[in-house]
């Protein structure tokens, strides 16, 4: 019994009503129904295992070392011939109701109401590192200058990028020593650079193909139904904890959760004008840009 007398609900059953609840738009009074709780016990269940989760992100959600470096490197190799990658990064929207104070600034380019996730991941689809909150009027490009991983990089960039490491990203992202996207294309690409941009776009599909399995598994993030705001960013990690632990236990074939997941909106690949115009404070890195013509030379 709690201290207020009413009987404890069990973890397990807490757990597997939260599971439900993020597998499904179901209500909290049906799965209250399913699971012989009430409505208020399972929002409340709810909270807790999100909390929990949250607690566990960083042991769960972890940038690779060492030897698992080294075999991302050869699984990107694999995909797209460019070396030394260990990553890729996109954003996805994940639709809300209209919050509560300026939600004007939640409407995103698809004109729904969302908040945007920000993502990396290995060629296994797991995500290496998240960050979510932003509106979704909110440009990929401003959010990654403004998350967490952008900051820990530029503090201690020897922890995250060893050597030539480096992730990639799409037309969205700035071209830097650590982060290579692809070249925007107004007609005047050779074709060793249009060769280079098709390499990069086949590498990039991981992290496309992780969102769909995201949201594909944990439906809910389809329309993420929340009456309150500040626990929205809370439940997007949480999912994404669930999501690198379904992987890792190999709990299933995951092809059909990738279609039902898909979202044509996440590809950004064949719209390079909206990206002629670039924040005059974020510019690229010449470094990068020495870089990014290496790599092409690369490609044959």
């Amino acid at each position: 019994m709690s201290y207020s007398g009413r009987a404890t609900i069990p973890v397990r059953k807490q757990l597997l009503s939260t599971l439900w609840l993020l597998a499904t738009p179901d209500s909290y009074r049906s799965v209250g129904e399913r699971f012989n709780m009430g409505k208020s016990s399972a929002s409340d269940s709810f909270m807790r295992v999100v909390e929990a989760l949250n607690h566990i992100a960083e042991d769960v959600i972890v940038w690779p070392q060492e030897d698992r470096r080294i075999a991302i490197h050869e699984k990107f190799q694999r995909i797209g011939k460019l070396p030394h990658v260990i990553e890729a990064i996109d954003g996805t929207n994940i639709p809300i109701k209209a919050s509560k104070v300026d939600a004007r600034f939640y409407i995103s380019k698809d004109k729904e109401y969302a908040i945007t996730l920000q993502a990396v991941c290995d060629p296994e689809l797991r995500f290496l590192d998240c960050f979510a909150g932003f509106a979704g009027s909110v440009g990929d490009r401003r959010v990654f200058r403004n998350s967490d991983l952008w900051k820990e990089v530029n503090a201690n960039r020897a922890f995250y990028f060893v050597d030539q490491d480096y992730i990639i990203g799409d037309k969205a992202y700035p071209c830097l020593s650590w982060l290579i996207p692809p070249f925007i294309n107004l007609g005047q690409l050779i074709q060793a650079q249009k060769k280079f941009n098709a390499a990069l776009a086949t590498m990039r599909q991981v992290i496309e193909r992780a969102f769909a399995l995201l949201k594909g598994r944990w439906r809910r993030l389809k329309f993420l139904d929340m009456n309150r705001d500040d626990m929205t960013p809370f439940v997007i990690l949480a999912s994404c904890v669930l999501h690198n632990v379904c992987l890792a236990n190999g709990l299933e074939d995951y092809e059909d959760f990738i279609i039902e997941g898909h979202d044509d909106d996440d590809n950004d690949d064949n719209d390079d004008d909206h990206f002629i115009r670039r924040p005059v404070n974020f510019q690229d890195d010449p470094e990068g840009i020495l870089k990014r013509q290496y790599l092409v030379t690369l490609i044959r």
